[in-house]
C-alpha cells in the first residue's frame, strides 16, 4: 500500500480536494501505518489495492469522528470542511461505509472490532 494510493482513495471517498487533504497526513500515515501492522504478508496486489480503500475509508471515519463533535450542521477545520447534514448523520454513514469494508476484507489481516474507535462525549 502506498500513501499516494490511500490520498487518491480518500479524496474519492471525502469528496475532499487534494489541497484540502493535506492537513490531513499525519492522519493518514497513521492508518496507513496501522493497517499495515495488522495485514497478512502473503496478499495479491489486488487485495492489497482493496486494503488501501478500506485504509482510505477508515481514515474518512476517523476524520468524521475527530471533528463530529461540532454543534453546526457542517464540520469545519482549517480549509477541510464536509457537509452532509447533521455531524450525528455523517458519524453514522462513516461508520455504516467502515463496518462494510471492515466486513470486505475479512481474511486479509486481523482487522476485528477491536480495531474500530468510537467517539466518546464528555
Amino acid at each position: 500500500m502506498s500513501l499516494n494510493e490511500i490520498i487518491e482513495m480518500f479524496t474519492l471517498v471525502s469528496g475532499l480536494e487534494m489541497n484540502e487533504v493535506s492537513g490531513l497526513l499525519p492522519l493518514l500515515t497513521d492508518c496507513k501505518d496501522h493497517f499495515e501492522e495488522r495485514m497478512s504478508s502473503d496478499l495479491s496486489e489486488s487485495q492489497r489495492r482493496r486494503l488501501a480503500h478500506a485504509c482510505a475509508v477508515y481514515a474518512y471515519y476517523r476524520v468524521c469522528l475527530m471533528y463530529g463533535s461540532s454543534r453546526t450542521g457542517f464540520i469545519k477545520a482549517g480549509d477541510l470542511q464536509l457537509e452532509p447534514g447533521s455531524p450525528k448523520e455523517l458519524i453514522a454513514a462513516a461508520q455504516r461505509m467502515w463496518d462494510e469494508e471492515r466486513s470486505a476484507i475479512t481474511g486479509m489481516g486481523d482487522f476485528d472490532d477491536s480495531f474500530a474507535f468510537r467517539s466518546v462525549r464528555a
